[in-house]
């Protein structure tokens, strides 16, 4: 009996030896698990303080890479301008944008030819003064432009709303495309000072041409008053020596036809016509999806001066 009691009693102690080794098995693993868990946290926590770190340098760096911008009323109106996006606006305004270059050719071209078929030799006269106004107000603009060579908006600062297709010139400083609409509107007025739905739509078509300049990216407000009065002042200049001109352009076409006709407000729908043409003829040549681009500029490469040229690129 003693014997078999000894027995149970052994193999008691064999079970508890063994049961107090698991435990200290399954405890050292635990401990072994929770200092692995501690170390990767440790790690991770590491890897995003360095990488904070990386990123606040980074920050950093393209604060002092940012230009400033001057601190005057023309480049706040033009960050006013060019901030202030919709979509209406994206959508009207390239349109009225790329129409302006044709309409330099179109509004006095069509207005000449069509007079000339009617009989009609004020309105005919009214394109010729309406040519010569663009052709002096070209020169005044492209010879300040070469002499002044203000780089444009959005070559000066930063992150500007800019238009992607192509220009004509590097500068800013005329407007171009403001002189050559105030030129339009100013000798429509002058010539029709009686219809206001004539000229006061023309000035419309003006204003947004000139609003949509800063819109773009193209011009400061500056560039667009100056432009303004370039426009304005080459067109009363041009209407003051309408008498001499008038008697040239007898002489050259060897006629003798007074500065006489139907004067009314039907010139409008002539400018409507110029200015539709113009439009679909703008968004077919100033489109960089095209594969035909035309592009008419007295300047090359940004500082150098050329002749007046023609390209198209295919």
């Amino acid at each position: 009996m003693i014997k078999y009691f000894q027995i149970i009693l052994l193999v008691l102690n064999i079970y508890y030896a063994n049961a107090q080794d698991t435990v200290y098995f399954i405890q050292y693993d635990t401990i072994k698990t929770s200092a692995e868990d501690s170390q990767k946290n440790t790690d991770k926590d590491s890897r995003i303080i360095k990488l904070n770190k990386n990123l606040d340098e980074i920050v950093l760096r393209a604060k002092n890479n940012f230009k400033k911008d001057p601190d005057n009323f023309d480049v706040k109106l033009f960050r006013s301008i060019n901030n202030s996006r919709s979509k209406f606006k994206d959508g009207i305004i390239p349109i009225f944008d790329k129409s302006a270059p044709p309409m330099t050719l179109f509004m006095p071209l069509t207005l000449m030819v069509y007079s000339r078929f009617k009989k009609n030799y004020y309105d005919e006269n009214t394109g010729y003064l309406m040519g010569g106004s663009e052709f002096l107000n070209l020169l005044l603009t492209f010879g300040l432009k070469s002499y002044f060579h203000r780089p444009r908006p959005y070559a000066e600062l930063d992150n500007v709303h800019c238009k992607k297709y192509d220009i004509t010139d590097p500068y800013s400083f005329p407007s171009g495309h403001t002189s050559i609409s105030f030129t339009l509107a100013v000798m429509f007025n002058l010539r029709y000072p009686k219809f206001p739905q004539v000229y006061i739509p023309v000035y419309l078509y003006s204003l947004i041409v000139a609003y949509g300049r800063p819109y773009l990216g193209m011009h400061y407000p500056s560039d667009l008053f100056c432009g303004a009065l370039i426009g304005a002042g080459s067109a009363a200049l041009v209407y003051s020596l309408r008498k001499p001109l008038f008697k040239i352009k007898n002489e050259i076409l060897s006629e003798d036809k007074p500065d006489e006709g139907s004067i009314d407000g039907k010139t409008i729908y002539i400018f409507g016509g110029a200015f539709v043409a113009s439009a679909i003829l703008g968004q077919f040549l100033f489109n960089d999806n095209q594969k035909i681009q035309l592009s008419v500029s007295p300047y090359g490469k940004a500082n150098e001066i050329m002749t007046m040229n023609l390209n198209v690129r295919f």
